[in-house]
């Protein structure tokens, strides 16, 4: 912003922090409408169209292995050409990756999927880092906290609401890529600069590996369900007979599910053991998954609801188990490491979200439908012999006294650059 505060009038430097922050979670949550009605749409159309389970996994994760180039290959982009227009470049090309989707071919889709997880990362770098910027340190979980709250409603909001009626209509991408325009507004509107910028932290795992495996595990387990839980269920959904409107009902319970457990894990994840937590979350996980194997999928309005409840409860158990492998790796690492082990998760997360939409997809192709399901529950019971394991090999570590095993309730974020 031009000019500067007087001395001892602080508030209008105030002022700018809050409106900045208020014109980036703005976008952001357009942006998180926008993505989640595409992420529903491009596996419902093509489970529509009859395209293999296995070409549809490969789609979605075409999605994760952009953001996962992306991680590593735009933080010095930002860094070069600054976060405002970086969020511009990278909302553009969202945009325009969506609205190439009625013009091309399904198996062609994978392409457009891969150039919206590079952007994704791209808004993930700047968004993230721009919030802490902007943020004072007495307030940064807490605001981070809300902005990661927001985010969730704003997913689930978009699948129930906009999401559940756009699927009926031929002009869906068109209103995605619209949204994903309107984003750009806010941000392009403010005075504020971006936060600086400087050093890419390198990621190394090996470390990471010996001091802290069952974050490692976590991490990737985290990915590996959440990837086929966000890309493949509405395909699952369609292909198990379910009508649309049902099928988006059982992501947005996924969501839910998600959100209503991501605070009472934090909490846990604070006041006990890691391990033992990941153990009942994947446990329950496995058992949730085998029940699905046995209660067909109806249209009924009790079917629905049994449906509805049991994915939510995947969901709760399954995605915010990252805070939980966050804890986890900075209790025994230290917290003096938090930038370059935020990439070295991210990392792990990113490989997994990648490899598991073409593994359960592959299981589909196999064995039908139910292979989704399959896959949860085979993967859930190797983590959790995994983490048997390690407990009775290990004990807990003993915290030093006065810290805490984390710094609060945390999500997965994208910060990969030092500040």
């Amino acid at each position: 912003m031009s000019g500067s505060a007087p001395s001892g009038a602080p508030a209008p430097a105030a002022t700018g922090s809050v409106a900045a922050l208020g014109a980036i979670v703005t976008g952001a949550l357009l942006l998180q409408v926008a993505g989640t009605i595409v992420n529903t749409v491009v596996p419902l159309r093509m489970a529509i169209a009859g395209q293999p389970p296995l070409l549809i996994g490969l789609v979605a994760s075409a999605y994760s292995l952009g953001f996962l180039i992306g991680c590593f290959t735009i933080p010095s982009l930002v860094r070069r050409i600054g976060h405002i227009r970086g969020f511009a470049v990278f909302a553009a090309l969202q945009a325009t990756a969506t609205l190439s989707f009625p013009l091309i071919p399904e198996p062609w889709w994978s392409a457009s999927r891969l150039l919206m997880g590079l952007a994704a990362a791209g808004h993930g770098i700047c968004i993230e880092s721009w919030i802490s910027g902007q943020a004072s340190g007495a307030r940064r979980g807490r605001i981070f906290g809300a902005y990661q709250i927001l985010n969730r409603v704003a997913m689930i909001g978009s699948q129930l609401g906009v999401g559940y009626l756009a699927i009926q209509s031929h002009d869906v991408f068109l209103f995605a890529s619209m949204v994903f325009s309107l984003a750009l507004i806010p941000v392009a509107l403010t005075r504020a600069r971006g936060p600086e910028s400087s050093d890419v932290v390198a990621v190394g795992l090996r470390t990471l590996w010996r001091q802290a495996p069952a974050a490692v595990v976590g991490c990737l387990y985290v990915g590996l369900v959440s990837g086929p839980l966000t890309n493949v269920v509405p395909a699952y959904g369609i292909l198990s007979g379910l009508d649309q409107r049902t099928t988006i009902l059982l992501t947005a319970g996924i969501q839910m599910g998600a959100l209503l457990m991501q605070w009472p894990m934090s909490l846990l994840a604070d006041r006990v053991a890691s391990r033992p937590i990941m153990l009942g979350a994947v446990s329950l996980v496995a058992v949730t998954a085998a029940v699905l194997l046995l209660v067909p999928p109806g249209g009924a309005a009790q079917g629905s609801l049994w449906l509805f409840g049991l994915f939510a409860l995947i969901g709760g158990c399954a995605i915010p188990l990252y805070t939980v492998a966050v804890t986890h790796a900075y209790l025994r690492i230290g917290r003096e490491e938090a930038v370059g082990l935020s990439a070295q998760l991210l990392f792990l997360w990113g490989v997994g979200s990648a490899l598991g939409p073409v593994a359960a997809t592959a299981l589909m192709q196999l064995i039908g439908p139910p292979g989704m399901l399959v896959y949860l529950m085979g993967l859930s019971l190797l983590v959790a012999i995994y983490i048997t394991l390690r407990i009775s090999q290990k004990p807990s570590p003993i915290l030093r006294d006065g810290e805490r095993a984390s710094t609060g309730p945390s999500i997965p974020d994208f910060e990969i650059t030092k500040r």
